[in-house]
């Protein structure tokens, strides 16, 4: 790496520690689970194994110092982002081994021997398989980046030495190469963090996180040198070889300064201090950056990224098909909570004279479990989508008496009671835990990405002139081309790409509207019945028609952060998006 900085561009060093299974590998159980993986390997197994390196070895006090302040100085950087290749999971098997031999009798007996007593005790030992097909056999599987560090890292030397020095990380079966390397960058150059289905980028966040890893902080490795009781053992052995290396006088002397210091009499069987296990206890939560949000991202023009997502606490599951029952209950019991008439424009979508308002207005929203494999399209909380310029004291003053209880002196959330005509009771409150279900998170619904599929059917804001009965691929082009110009209404892009359907490409989610069939001989005057689920037509206004609706599958040529929210009935929360990586079917 050359460390010349011209003035035009200004170098930025990063630090960057890789990792390589040798083994394709990795054993290391979760410290919240035992039974489970970790991956990838948290910061802190990582400083851990730096940690055991430098106790572990010996060199010249130079060395050894330079080691020491290396890692002090790693300790004070700040959470590193984290580079990892996609793994397999390993199905867990429970293996039995013997434990250390004890002078009481056991009841158990060993199979091969009877009679002969020894207990056995249950181990797992979970692990990630990492496969090699399409990489190169040294290009490391996981990696740890520190940006924006100095011009120079004047410890490089030390950490070099510390990570040739590291046989493991996790279980002793988990052989690792580790190796340290200086990255120059442009200040005014992208970053090269590369992600795609097979490698992860996770950066740290202080917001609702994806997943939490345990992290080094300044004094940390003071704190594992004391678990591991190395100055102890370090003094034992001295004061031993002390007195085994003298005789008459000069042995008694050391017996006695082993005695004091050490606290017990020596003697030959006497066992060295025992080292406790070493623990990192600070938790940094890390984000997982999808390959678009690497690439310049286009927001959203019209709603605010940040939702208010309220959970379903109490009452009967319901489909996403009861959508529209839901969000109109939600949006009615906020302007009522909001004063009524009263009730600002960007909250009620009207004016003061009952009037439609042409500013930007919220959007009522419901959030359904969708895209898993075992995704049943049932609803797990409701959501609002608050325009772009509403300021945090105009939300306070008139969502906080729907969203927050403060009778008691304490600011808590508050229990919303929904109810409507034909609509069972349902109880909401404002999502407030640490770590929420997938859906009831807001990076879920607003992620960047290329592609987006909706998950409630997308109304049309005008109607085709083409038959979709006698002009089939007419109709298509023509309402690719609605959905196309709904979407520059919405604040969002045109799409590159569209493509649409009466099937979601998001499973779990019923139809677009729902198909009939004819009935022969017709059943009490009936004609026709209803053949599968789908979506009620969007109620119309008064003496209009009923607007068709579909389903959408967009790309959009950079990546968009949501709300992606499209169509005729995105205030009533049809045509919600989620994003997804699939490809449309052909």
């Amino acid at each position: 790496m050359s460390s010349s900085v011209t003035d035009k561009t200004r170098a930025r060093t990063a630090l960057a520690i890789h990792v390589r299974f040798i083994t394709d590998r990795c054993v290391a159980a979760a410290i919240n689970d035992r039974d489970q993986p970790e991956w990838p390997p948290h910061p802190g197994r990582l400083f851990m194994a730096l940690a055991a390196a430098h106790f572990e070895t010996d060199g010249p006090d130079e060395e050894k110092a330079a080691e020491r302040a290396a890692l002090e100085w790693l300790e004070r950087l700040p959470p590193p982002r984290l580079r990892a290749r996609s793994i397999e999971r390993r199905r867990g098997v429970t293996c039995y081994v013997p434990v250390n031999d004890r002078p009481a009798p056991n009841k158990a007996m060993l199979q091969s021997a009877p009679g002969m007593p020894r207990s056995r005790q249950s181990r797992t030992f979970p692990t990630v398989v990492l496969s090699r097909v399409g990489f190169d056999d040294m290009a490391p599987d996981v990696s740890f980046f520190w940006e924006d560090i100095s011009d120079d890292i004047d410890h490089f030397a030390a950490l070099e030495r510390l990570c040739s020095n590291v046989i493991r990380i996790g279980h002793s079966s988990s052989l690792v190469m580790v190796w340290a390397e200086q990255l120059s960058r442009s200040a005014n150059g992208e970053e090269d963090f590369e992600a795609d289905d097979e490698i992860g980028v996770y950066v740290p966040t202080s917001e609702r996180a994806d997943t939490s890893a345990r992290i080094a902080t300044e004094g940390e490795l003071q704190r594992l040198r004391d678990a591991c009781r190395a100055d102890e053992i370090e003094q034992f052995a001295a004061l031993k070889e002390l007195v085994e290396s003298t005789t008459g006088k000069s042995k008694r002397e050391a017996k006695a300064q082993f005695q004091k210091v050490i606290g017990v009499k020596y003697g030959k069987n006497v066992r060295p201090p025992e080292p406790t296990p070493p623990v990192i206890g600070v938790w940094q939560g890390y984000r997982r950056v999808e390959p678009a949000e690497l690439r310049p991202v286009h927001s959203n023009s019209y709603f605010d990224r940040d939702l208010i997502i309220l959970a379903k606490m109490d009452g009967p599951m319901l489909s996403v098909e009861r959508t529209i029952g839901l969000t109109n209950a939600l949006r009615k019991t906020a302007i009522e909570c909001a004063g009524g008439k009263s009730a600002p424009a960007w909250l009620s979508g009207h004016e003061p004279d009952d009037s439609r308002t042409t500013q930007p207005h919220a959007a009522f929203l419901a959030l359904p479990f969708a895209g898993h494999e075992h995704a049943d399209g049932h609803v797990m909380g409701l959501a609002i989508a608050l325009p772009h310029g509403v300021s945090l004291e105009e939300r306070g003053r008139w969502l906080g008496p729907l969203l927050v209880n403060d009778s008691t002196g304490q600011i808590e959330p508050k229990r919303i009671a929904l109810w409507a005509r034909d609509f069972p009771d349902w109880t909401v409150q404002l999502e407030d835990r640490l770590s929420p279900p997938r859906m009831l998170q807001i990076e879920t619904w607003t992620r960047p990405s290329t592609t987006w599929a909706s998950v409630t059917p997308v109304v049309l804001d005008r109607f085709p002139k083409a038959s979709r009965v006698d002009e089939r691929s007419e109709w298509q082009r023509e309402v690719e081309e609605i959905v196309a110009v709904s979407c520059t209404r919405a604040g969002l892009p045109q799409p590159v790409e569209v493509d649409v359907d009466s099937t979601c490409w998001h499973r779990g989610i019923p139809r677009a509207w729902t198909k009939t069939r004819r009935l022969r001989p017709p059943v009490k005057d009936r004609t026709e019945t209803q053949l599968g689920d789908g979506f009620p037509n969007l109620p119309p206004k008064p003496s209009r028609p009923v607007k068709p609706q579909v389903h959408v599958w967009l790309r959009f040529d950079c990546p968009v952060a949501g709300p992606v929210i499209v169509g005729a009935g995105r205030f009533q929360g049809y045509g919600l998006c989620l994003p997804i990586r699939r490809q449309p079917p052909q």
